[in-house]
């Protein structure tokens, strides 16, 4: 499978609420970044999150935090072991009720058909703005 369409079933698992198969599809060594790879206590989903276990803490963290909405992916294009989309988004964030819109990209690395990195970038601002 193409790495392109390995990272769309993967955000179709994801999306869709099926987390047993797209853990399947995460490498033991798998990197998650949301925008900064370090940590930062204002906003939950920034840091290295690592592996199966770092998978499940990434997403669960995005849950806590935001309401699923809209996500649109406008392209994705690739080569054999990297593979890029952008689109636009609009979630809720759960404890302000404000919106949270968008543009976005991510960058992901695949090897042996398993996710070894995803790297989502975002408005930050936009999302610290609808946090407060």
């Amino acid at each position: 499978m193409a790495v392109p369409s390995i990272v769309q079933t993967f955000l179709g698992h994801i999306f869709s609420g099926a987390m047993e198969p797209a853990l399947a599809m995460v490498a033991a060594n798998a990197r998650f970044i949301s925008t900064n790879p370090k940590p930062n206590p204002g906003t939950p989903l920034h840091g290295t999150f690592t592996g199966v276990d770092g998978a499940k803490a990434f997403f669960g963290g995005f849950v806590d935090l935001l309401e699923p909405g809209d996500f649109q992916v406008i392209a994705s294009f690739g080569d054999d072991e990297h593979a890029a989309s952008y689109g636009t988004l609009r979630h809720k964030v759960r404890r302000t009720g404000k919106d949270f819109v968008s543009d976005w990209a991510l960058i992901c690395q695949v090897q042996n058909d398993k996710i070894v990195l995803y790297h989502f970038y975002e408005d930050t601002e936009a999302l610290l703005n609808a946090m407060r």
